[in-house]
């Protein structure tokens, strides 16, 4: 406000510019369950240009299209092993947070994390009932308990 009252405008963008990116990822996080949820309404909600919103993300390292998808299986694989979703359809997760379709969901699900819904909710429920230990990674809900472990 102060360097707006002095004329100069240039001051105060260059602190807008260094918190875009924050601001940005903020925005996604908070809409992300949204479908409506597109570089256009993203870069539009920051007074940039999509291009200039793509190029903010790149300089990070970031893909946009990527990053969201991550941000939205990690929600479902939360919800999936969850209690309070067990009687919730795997069908209605995807779609809660922005997948169109249970097939694509859990196409890029397993690509993610080596297994599919079905399989990571099963699993979680037999961590949560203690008939399986913790596993160390993904591939510990893949196999089948064994005795001998």
């Amino acid at each position: 406000m102060v360097t707006t009252g002095l004329g100069r405008d240039d001051l105060a963008r260059e602190p807008l510019h260094h918190t875009l990116l924050q601001r940005v990822m903020s925005y996604i996080l908070l809409h992300l369950a949204e479908r409506d949820l597109s570089a256009e309404r993203i870069a539009a909600e920051h007074h940039i240009s999509v291009r200039q919103l793509y190029l903010t993300l790149s300089q990070a390292g970031i893909s946009l299209g990527d990053w969201v998808r991550s941000q939205r299986l990690e929600k479902c694989k939360l919800e999936l092993a969850s209690p309070a979703y067990q009687f919730t359809t795997i069908e209605a997760i995807a779609y809660r947070w922005g997948f169109a379709s249970a097939p694509h969901f859990s196409r890029v699900f397993k690509a993610a994390y080596g297994v599919s819904p079905r399989e990571w909710r099963h699993g979680s429920r037999r961590l949560l009932t203690g008939t399986e230990r913790r596993p160390d990674s993904l591939e510990a809900v893949k196999e089948p308990l064994r005795e001998d472990r």
